[in-house]
């Protein structure tokens, strides 16, 4: 199963727009619990502005990575997510879930 169909099996919302997958901001939190209660290997997020027309900007600086084994607590990483600036709008988070 891929991270799209996880999310949708999850009822997490998301936009699939080109070859991201993006979590509205304000559904991140929920997100990343699930993630981490489910026990999926979170390698990291990166930040985005979705815009009107559908196109979107990734934002490089609004972006984090780890290794399995330094994954931070659930309230580190929400806490990270909501420093952004108001001009990130999505995230997508790139994780595996095993079966």
């Amino acid at each position: 199963m891929n991270r799209r169909e996880k999310l949708a099996q999850w009822g997490i919302p998301f936009i699939a727009a080109g070859g991201v997958t993006l979590v509205a901001r304000d559904c991140c939190a929920a997100c990343v619990g699930r993630l981490l209660r489910e026990g999926c290997d979170l390698f990291g997020y990166e930040g985005f502005t979705l815009f009107a027309d559908g196109k979107y900007q990734p934002h490089l600086e609004w972006s984090a990575s780890w290794s399995p084994s330094t994954v931070p607590s659930e309230a580190e990483i929400v806490a990270q997510l909501e420093e952004a600036p108001a001009e990130v709008t999505h995230y997508e988070f790139v994780f595996r879930h095993e079966l």
